[in-house]
């Protein structure tokens, strides 16, 4: 028999005596993984985190990309209204620097980034975000949380950088910054 031939019987075999409920589990297991895949790697860009096992942690936590990216963008803008003002050259070079960072102009996130540059996030927002923090480094082992919380702090400080300083010139994060930076430090971390 022809090697043609034979795939040929294979496939009608296949298709004669294969159990449809089978064929239908097959399908939805290879949607399931593919959406798991895509949500994985949106979790990445938002988390700004490489590392799989802190992303299956986080996944297995519950947390989406649309909760990381809201987690990841409050800290920036938390930074931006230290000063309690934000000036118009800051607010440009913050988003700029945000879209460096990955957040592209016309996205959610952008639009939600550039809505708290316009209007200071509440107390009661950043009281949340702090819970949310203090909640996932409970839940989080003390390696997965001290990735997340690089990654968080590393984009913050990035940003923060960008729009201070003077003339270029000495340490571009204000005090009142590097006090913002230190609240967000102590949220992603472990309490004894």
């Amino acid at each position: 028999m022809s090697e043609a031939l034979d795939k040929q019987r294979q496939a009608m075999h296949d298709a004669f005596f294969m159990d449809p409920d089978q064929l239908l589990l097959d399908f939805l297991r290879e949607q399931t993984q593919a959406q798991q895949e895509d949500g994985r790697e949106a979790l990445r860009r938002a988390a700004k985190v490489e590392d799989p096992r802190v992303l299956e942690m986080l996944e297995r936590l519950g947390v989406g990309a649309a909760a990381m990216t809201a987690f990841s963008l409050l800290p920036l803008v938390r930074l931006a209204w230290a000063d309690t003002r934000i000036s118009q050259n800051e607010f440009a070079a913050l988003l700029k620097a945000a879209e460096d960072e990955g957040i592209a102009y016309g996205t959610p996130s952008y639009r939600l980034l550039s809505r708290w540059l316009d209007e200071r996030p509440s107390e009661q927002m950043i009281q949340t975000w702090t819970a949310y923090a203090e909640s996932l480094a409970k839940e989080l082992d003390e390696e997965s949380l001290g990735v997340l919380r690089s990654a968080t702090i590393d984009r913050a400080r990035r940003i923060a950088q960008a729009s201070g300083g003077f003339l270029g010139l000495g340490d571009k994060t204000s005090p009142d910054e590097r006090n913002a930076l230190v609240d967000l430090q102590r949220a992603l971390t472990k309490k004894s």
